[in-house]
């Protein structure tokens, strides 16, 4: 018996089969390749996911630290450029330069320079879940502006007042128009822990 013979020589049964296997996948091969896909499909979905709520939760902090960074700075501002003076309620009865309230306070400050009026009426104040500053029109014997939202998610907001012989939570002074020295703010955020503002007065 003779061995089959090509222009280019005898074919060989071994050579003849590879190239005939070398034509296509396997069902194994085809079920395996799609098993594969399917796993770097979940792990990069979940990879993706992760990610996703990573950079969330990284906005999230990064809002919540620029928002208690702008309230710091207008707070030390308000209190910082604090001054002594008395004002007229809008019924017209007698108001301590600052007054402590459960939640906030009020006082008078300097205006910004070149901008009517010289002096402004500014409460901060707390309703509950809010951080809330307030300003006034005019000084004596005006109706407050509608509150502006400072910060929001705040549990509650605990005062200290220092007239020089340390940190207590009511202001009873002598004089309607005198000031404290200092002011210590407690922010208690909803899930976080509370966070304590030390500011000198009329700076």
């Amino acid at each position: 018996m003779t061995t089959p013979v090509t222009a280019r020589g005898p074919t060989a049964p071994g050579l003849r089969h590879r190239a005939q296997g070398s034509e296509g996948f396997t069902l194994v091969e085809v079920l395996v390749a799609f098993l594969l896909l399917a796993v770097v499909a979940t792990v990069a979905t979940l990879l993706t996911g992760s990610a996703v709520q990573a950079f969330a939760r990284t906005e999230t902090a990064l809002g919540a630290l620029q928002g208690l960074e702008r309230t710091r700075a207008l707070l030390a501002s308000d209190l910082g450029q604090a001054v002594p003076r008395v004002s007229l309620g809008q019924s017209g009865e007698r108001l301590q330069a600052f007054t402590l309230t459960p939640s906030g306070f009020v006082l008078v400050r300097h205006g910004v320079t070149g901008v009517s009026p010289q002096v402004q009426k500014i409460a901060w104040g707390h309703d509950g879940t809010r951080l809330l500053r307030q300003s006034w029109p005019a000084v004596d014997g005006a109706a407050p502006s509608p509150p502006t939202v400072m910060l929001t998610g705040i549990r509650e907001v605990r005062l200290r007042a220092d007239s020089g012989q340390g940190f207590t939570d009511r202001w009873e002074p002598r004089e309607p128009q005198a000031l404290p020295r200092a002011v210590e703010v407690t922010l208690v955020p909803e899930g976080r822990p509370p966070v304590t503002l030390l500011f000198l007065v009329a700076a």
